[in-house]
């Protein structure tokens, strides 16, 4: 692997490591003095080095600091508890002694990217720079290995550091970076390729290395101005969009005719949907005006911050992002089962804002359903059904969502699983439902609807469905011997309800195994006739003992899954339901209703503290536990990661949270700007950690 791009892995390996990006800043030491090498007294004076500030360079999109690496190994070392390298070490890995000897990673490495456009589009190159102890000793010792070029205001540029793209010639005709005729732009003999530059810096002297395209304008930036900059925090990331505005409006006209043509489709609606998801994107780089990324890396754990600044508002997702409403979470967020595995909720925002999306989606509905020959009377119950009243739902105000598990219930599937033979094929597939059933658990959603509107929507379901116009339709559209059921079903025995409550019983028939016996010749489905299976067993020789005729096929039938879906009034509000386990569904339910005890609810659990810390937009929290419960349901039970979580020092139960909030117009973002947090403690890593390495 060429050097510098080993470098650049191994100066961003503490970031990476502590799950973010390119970085922050602190406080750097003191300026070490630069001296002049004396001139000959018959010369004419030098001319002083200028290590003032300069403008940012046209095109920069990215720039980012990480603070102190030294101090972020240390921090990762003590998350993981392995005995890692030190900064020199590392270094040394990927570079030589010389390097490793001078650089100085207990001060900031800064980076940058910036953009330019060509006949291929648009072009970003990079450059990053590191500390070095001292000036004078930086050059003595890398001149002992490298040959040095003077340059320009004390500038020398270090052969050897980095490396150069094969001469046209030595590319094989039709190869892998081979150039046509058309490519003399990109001719290698500019000495385009990768190399390093060691530079006098606002504050002592800086190696910067990266694209030889990016050196020239970069290096002045990245020793004498960036240098400069103060951030307080260990990480530091912005984006600037800025640059790539004009070159995106270029091809707003022909972007979405590109995109049509590669989903070849003339269908209107598809079209419409198109245009409009892209002017949106569009829409969303105009408005944005800066993103940063800030985190704070220590022993106790991570803390990251985004603040994405908007200069306006014309895309539906920067009016969405600014709609200030917040406050505290909503009472029925910690009225939710303490044994929530994931949650968030939603302050919402103008419901009018999402009226367009949501009719896009049913005239696309409406073509695909018209396509496939449904009635005309049928696709108007289906788009009133669905886009009308269904997707109003979660767009009318604030909203409430968790989801959990029985984990008694899911470590006994499991169990089980694990202990059904392999020639069981419906025993197989029987746990199989079962662990699945509960991997689904429980999911509950509150919308700001009153029952009185949300029930009369599920009773409407199986109305639809049933319909003799509609059945027809869905039987010449499917396969299956048998279609999906529906009905409203009953409130399962032993759970109380308020009896407005509404049961949607959905049955989903499985198809049957078929069964071909025990022994060698078992399996799972017929061979095809002329395949290699087929013809496995040769004729019998005359006089040879008769051949044991093979056990005729058995079909297996299975029972069907079965999705139940409720609703559940709470005051003006309704839960909304959904799992494969009915009582299951409905017991949780029942627990968050506002006149269910909260002993045992979320806002009863510990580790909630940053969601009760001002006011905020939306916020949530997940566990590792939950994130990794969907691996459960693999073909090899014993490693999939989830039957590792019982292992792990805090069995992925502690919570890592997030926020959101908007904040109002200032002087760096016109518009407003939206800020959002994440917080992960020293035991979500540990868990982390444990979980990777053993697998």
């Amino acid at each position: 692997m060429p050097v510098l791009r080993r470098a650049h892995r191994v100066f961003s390996l503490p970031l990476v490591l502590a799950g973010c990006s390119v970085a922050a800043c602190g406080s750097p030491p003191p300026a070490a003095t630069v001296a002049a090498k004396p001139a000959p007294a018959a010369a004419s004076k030098e001319k002083p080095i200028d290590v003032s500030p300069v403008p940012a360079p046209p095109g920069l999109v990215v720039l980012g600091r990480v603070n102190k690496p030294d101090a972020i190994v240390s921090a990762v070392g003590a998350w993981t508890r392995l005995p890692l390298p030190s900064g020199a070490d590392l270094v040394r890995s990927i570079a030589d002694d010389a390097v490793a000897a001078v650089v100085d990673l207990s001060q900031p490495i800064d980076a940058a990217v910036t953009v330019g456009l060509s006949r291929r589009g648009v072009d970003p190159v990079y450059a990053f720079s590191v500390a070095v102890k001292s000036y004078d000793q930086a050059r003595a010792k890398l001149g002992e290995s490298h040959r040095l070029i003077a340059g320009e205001n004390g500038q020398y540029k270090v052969e050897g550091l980095g490396k150069r793209r094969p001469p046209r010639a030595a590319i094989a005709p039709g190869g892998r970076g081979s150039s046509g005729p058309d490519d003399d732009e990109d001719d290698d003999s500019d000495g385009d390729g990768e190399g390093c530059v060691l530079a006098p810096a606002a504050e002592g002297a800086r190696l910067v290395c990266g694209e030889s395209a990016a050196l020239e304008s970069l290096v002045p930036y990245l020793s004498r101005t960036m240098p400069r900059e103060r951030w307080t925090s260990d990480v530091h990331v912005e984006v600037r969009p800025e640059p790539v505005r004009a070159p995106l409006q270029e091809l707003r006209a022909s972007l979405p005719i590109l995109a049509r043509s590669l989903l070849g489709s003339q269908s209107p609606a598809v079209r419409e949907l198109v245009d409009a998801s892209l002017g949106e994107v569009m829409d969303i780089v105009n408005d944005a005006q800066k993103l940063t990324v800030d985190a704070q890396i220590a022993d106790t754990g991570l803390v990251a911050t985004t603040r994405f600044e908007l200069q306006s508002t014309s895309s539906v997702f920067a009016r969405l992002l600014t709609t200030d409403r917040g406050d505290a979470p909503p009472a029925a967020f910690w009225r939710l089962p303490g044994e929530t595995d994931l949650a968030f909720f939603g302050r919402g925002s103008d419901p009018k804002l999402l009226d367009h999306p949501r009719e896009l989606l049913a005239n696309l509905m409406l073509e695909a359903t018209s396509s496939f020959g449904l009635p005309d009377a049928e696709q108007k119950a289906i788009k009133d059904l669905v886009a009308d009243r269904m997707l109003a739902l979660f767009t009318s105000g604030p909203g409430v969502y968790g989801k959990g598990v029985d984990q008694a219930a899911l470590d006994k599937a499991f169990a089980h699983l694990k202990t059904v033979k392999p020639t069981d094929l419906a025993g197989e597939a029987e746990a199989r439902l079962r662990l699945g059933t509960q991997i689904v658990g429980w999911h509950l959603y509150q919308v700001n609807e009153p029952i009185a509107k949300v029930g009369p929507i599920l009773k409407d379901w199986p109305v639809l469905w049933n319909r003799p116009a509609f059945a027809k339709w869905a039987k010449t559209m499917s396969t299956a011997p048998t279609l999906p059921r529906m009905r409203i079903a009953p409130v399962p025995a032993g759970v109380t309800l308020p009896k407005e409550t509404v049961h949607l019983e959905i049955t989903i028939p499985r198809e049957d195994i078929v069964d071909y016996g025990a022994g060698p010749s078992a399996m799972a489905v017929p061979p095809p006739p002329g395949s290699l299976d087929s013809g496995l067993r040769a004729p019998a020789k005359r006089g040879s003992a008769p051949v044991a005729k093979p056990p005729a096929p058995k079909k297996i039938a299975l029972k069907p899954a079965v999705v139940h879906v409720f609703a559940i009034p709470d005051g003006a509000a309704t839960w909304l339901g959904v799992g494969l386990d009915a009582k299951l569904v409905a017991e949780k339910a029942a627990a968050s209703l506002a006149s269910a005890p909260d002993a045992k609810s979320l806002g009863k659990a510990a580790g909630m503290e940053a969601l009760r810390e001002g006011k905020v937009n939306s916020g949530g929290f997940a566990t590792l536990r939950g994130l990794m419960v969907v691996t459960a349901l693999t073909n090899d039970p014993e490693r999939s990661p989830f039957s590792s979580i019982p292992s792990l020092p805090h069995k992925g139960l502690v919570p890592f949270v997030f926020t959101g909030r908007a904040e109002g117009p200032s002087a760096s973002a016109r518009a407003g700007s939206s800020v959002g947090s994440l917080r992960v403690s020293r035991a979500v890593i540990e868990d982390i950690v444990k979980l990777v390495m053993s697998h």
